[in-house]
Order: structure tokens, then C-alpha cells, then sequence
């Protein structure tokens, strides 16, 4: 079965086709969310007009998921997403007794700052985390 390609104002990326999508704007912020149908898997891309700077998104992204998990492991990560120098961490961290795993990438373009974090537990097993994966590394601009 073929992935479904998400392309609104400028965004493009594919996801599974069995994954749910949801959608929401905020000023110069839009947020779109796409999940596996068990809800475990999930990836959410962000893009912000203003263009911040990736670096300090990405770092507060780590921050807001430290704050929530203490005992988090993080690594920095660079690494290229279409053409585009993207910063970020990997994370792994136990919530309920299960590993769970995260993906933080941010980069800038010249219309906007685009972020993406993924994230997977253990118990969804390697095609999950692939699934996730792929959908942030489809990441890019239409316009």
C-alpha cells in the first residue's frame, strides 16, 4: 500500500495511509500531526513564518520533553532533511514501564522554520519506528 502525501501552504511530506491527520493554525504557526491508527507512532510537523532560529527550537523542543520525562537520554544530532542542514536530538525515555524513543529535527528555509519530532515505543516494534522516521525525513517545501 502506497503512502499518502500530505501538500498544504507549502508543506509536503508522505505518511502511511491507515495513519490519522489533524490540522491547526496559530498566527504564523501551523501545526500538522499524523498518527498510527493504534495511536502509538506519531509525528508532528510544524512550521513557523516567523523563522526562528532552528538551533533554539529544537533545544526548546528537548527542554519541553525533559520537562516532562527528567530522565531522558539525549543526543544532538545533525543531519540532512531534502537539501536542508537539519539540527536536533534523538531522546529515548520510559513512560509507563515502556521505552519509548523520539526524533527532534528543526531547519530553516527561506520562507519558514520547519520542525518535526517523531516519536515510537518499543512495543510498536521497527516498522513503526521506520514509518515515523520516513515521514520526517519526507519533510519538505511545495511553494
Amino acid at each position: 500500500m502506497s503512502d499518502q502525501t500530505y501538500d498544504e501552504q507549502g508543506l509536503r511530506f508522505d505518511y502511511p495511509p491507515d495513519w490519522v491527520l489533524e490540522e491547526t493554525e496559530d498566527g504564523a504557526v501551523r501545526t500538522v500531526a499524523v498518527q498510527a491508527p493504534d495511536g502509538a507512532g506519531f509525528a508532528v510537523i510544524q512550521t513557523d513564518d516567523s523563522r526562528p532560529d532552528p538551533a533554539e527550537i529544537a533545544d526548546a523542543a528537548l527542554q519541553a520533553m525533559r520537562d516532562d520525562y527528567p530522565d531522558l537520554e539525549s543526543r544532538p544530532i545533525l543531519e540532512t532533511i531534502n537539501d536542508h542542514a537539519a539540527t536536533g536530538h534523538d531522546l529515548e525515555f520510559v513512560s509507563l514501564d515502556v521505552t519509548n524513543s523520539a526524533s527532534i529535527r528543526c531547519f530553516r528555509t527561506p520562507t519558514r522554520t520547519i520542525l518535526a519530532l517523531g516519536q515510537w515505543s518499543d512495543l510498536d516494534g521497527e516498522e513503526t519506528a521506520q514509518q515515523v522516521l520516513a515521514v520526517v525525513r519526507s519533510i519538505e517545501e511545495s511553494e
